[in-house]
This record gives structure tokens, sequence and C-alpha cells, in this order.
């Protein structure tokens, strides 16, 4: 009986051991500048490019469009980039992805409401939720 099992089980592993082996024979060869980038393809980690030149980050995927995402710190300045690919077949895809410097975010002031309605402070309406009371927000 234990055998039966096992001789099912193995021959499921094999089919989809194959299967899979068919599955992804496209390959992307991701090369960055600046170098050292951590690649994301389709909301995926996949590893770092190499710092080394003339290295590349081999990745196998499955066939079709492909969103890469690189990021890499240097020296306290983020640099990035997006790129959709398509990979086609069972070949390699070369792919040279330059990083730029992401813009700093303005910080956020906020801005006091400057009119006058003429009444006064305890006639003020304001719409429900959008004055806070320390301890009394329910």
């Amino acid at each position: 009986m234990a055998r039966r099992y096992w001789i099912i089980l193995s021959g499921m592993a094999l089919a989809f051991g194959i299967q899979s082996a068919g599955a992804g024979g496209a390959w992307l060869v991701i090369t960055s500048e600046p170098p050292g980038a951590t690649i994301v393809v389709d909301s995926s980690y996949r590893g770092v490019t190499p710092q080394r030149p003339g290295d590349a980050l081999r990745i196998q995927v499955a066939e079709g469009t492909r969103k890469i995402n690189a990021h890499v710190q240097i020296d306290g300045k983020d640099y990035a980039t997006e790129q959709t690919v398509k990979v086609r077949g069972t070949g390699e895809t070369a792919i040279k992805l330059q990083l730029r410097a992401e813009p700093v975010p303005a910080p956020v002031v906020p801005v006091a409401p400057t009119s006058y309605t003429g009444k006064p402070w305890y006639e003020w309406s304001f719409p429900p939720g959008s004055v806070e009371v320390p301890g009394r927000n329910f």
C-alpha cells in the first residue's frame, strides 16, 4: 500500500518537474549603471546586479511581458528605474538599466485657513471628523 503511494507521488513529482523545466526557458541578463542595484521582476526580489564590469545578473523567467524595478542607495542618495520588457522564446534578453537619482520630496507644511467668517469662534461650523480633540475622538 505504501509503495503504491510512493509510486504515485514520484510520478507526480516527475510530471511537475518536466512541466516546470519547459515553462521558464527565457533568460534576462541584467546589468545596471550604477552597479549593485536590487532587482525586482514582477514584484518578486530576484537579486543584485554585479559590481564587476563584464558580469551580469542572469534570471530565468517565463515568456511574456515582465516589469523590472531596480533600486540602489549610494552615499545616502536613492537611484531607481522601472522598465517593461517583452520576453520571447527560450533565448537571452540583455537589459542595461540606467538608474536615475530620485527627487527628494518637499516637506509638507500645513496651511491654516485664512478666511474670516465674521462669527465668534464658538459658532464656527466644522464638518464631522475634521476636528480632533485628544481623548474625545469617537
